[in-house]
Order: C-alpha cells, then sequence, then structure tokens
C-alpha cells in the first residue's frame, strides 16, 4: 500500500513585496538626489559657461584674485575604467575676502619628468549649483574640489604642476 503525503501550501505573503517595492523606491530617491545635486553628466562638447564671471584684466578680479587662496594642491594618477590614466588635482579652496564667492575657475598645467608642458586644462573647482553644497562659499570658509585632467602622458611628473586662477565670481 502506498501512502500519499502532501506539503501544506504556502500562501503568497504580501508583506515581502511591500518591503522590496519600498527598497526600490528608497533606492530610487536616494539616486535622483544625488543625480540632482551633481549636476548629471556633462555633455559631450559642451564647455561650462558661468554668466557673469570675472576674468583677467578687470580691476574687480584683480582685486578679489588676491583675496582667494588655493591651498593644499596635491596631484596624483589614476586608472580610468577604460584603461586611460588620469591626473587628479586635489587641494582646498579658501575665501579670505569679505564676500560670497560663488565660482572659482583655474587653469592647471602639467608637466613631464623633462619639465616640458604635458596637458593644459581650464576647469571650475567651485561652481554655481553644482555639488553636494551648492551655496556659495561665504567668508572664510574652506572647500575642496578636485579637478581630473585626462590622458596623461606616461613621463608625467606629479610634483610638477602649476595653477593659476582665471575666473572668479563673487556677490
Amino acid at each position: 500500500m502506498v501512502e500519499f503525503t502532501s506539503e501544506p501550501q504556502r500562501t503568497f505573503n504580501p508583506v515581502r513585496l511591500y518591503i522590496v517595492g519600498g527598497l526600490i523606491v528608497v533606492l530610487a530617491a536616494l539616486f535622483f538626489i544625488l543625480y540632482h545635486y551633481r549636476g548629471g553628466p556633462a555633455k559631450a562638447g559642451q564647455s561650462t559657461v558661468v554668466p557673469g564671471l570675472l576674468g583677467p584684466g578687470d580691476t574687480n578680479f584683480e582685486y578679489y584674485k588676491t583675496r582667494v587662496r588655493i591651498e593644499n594642491v596635491k596631484a596624483s594618477l589614476g586608472i580610468s575604467f577604460n584603461s586611460t590614466r588620469i591626473a587628479l588635482i586635489e587641494g582646498t579652496i579658501l575665501n579670505d575676502g569679505d564676500r560670497k564667492l560663488e565660482a572659482v575657475q583655474l587653469h592647471i598645467t602639467l608637466f613631464d619628468k623633462y619639465g616640458k608642458v604635458s596637458k593644459e586644462r581650464t576647469a571650475f573647482a567651485l561652481r554655481p549649483g553644482v555639488g553636494l553644497t551648492s551655496r556659495p562659499m561665504e567668508p572664510l570658509e574652506r572647500r575642496t574640489f578636485t579637478i581630473g585632467v585626462e590622458s596623461i602622458e606616461v613621463l608625467w611628473d606629479p610634483t610638477q604642476i602649476t595653477y593659476e586662477i582665471t575666473g572668479l565670481k563673487y556677490q
């Protein structure tokens, strides 16, 4: 004689579905918030324009340029996902003036081991509306920055870099 036994049928538990759905919503909201605060991906071929940026030759630029200091600048080498060499320039901006600083544009020059110019890049170390703290820099505030320079030569010397403030916007 054969004895039949059956396992009890498990009922579908909707609580698991609610938990998974809630986690998906929270992760999507977190992704959206980070994407929004970082300004989204840069469009290829599109240059960044900051209206009201003061440059060399402007007396207001020359006046306030002496009150903005770039400190603790360090260069390091990184490798991107597609195996290209990237120079990462990190430092600190100090607003030593009496006005709120909205944008700082830097011109960075990298040199090789023989002292010849290897790569140049002009980029924003501080830009309005970008970053987790997108508010302007208050007087006497310090803020860190990182600028990447792609396609670095093999002979690049990270100890030889020059930087110059080429644009400012302040209130």
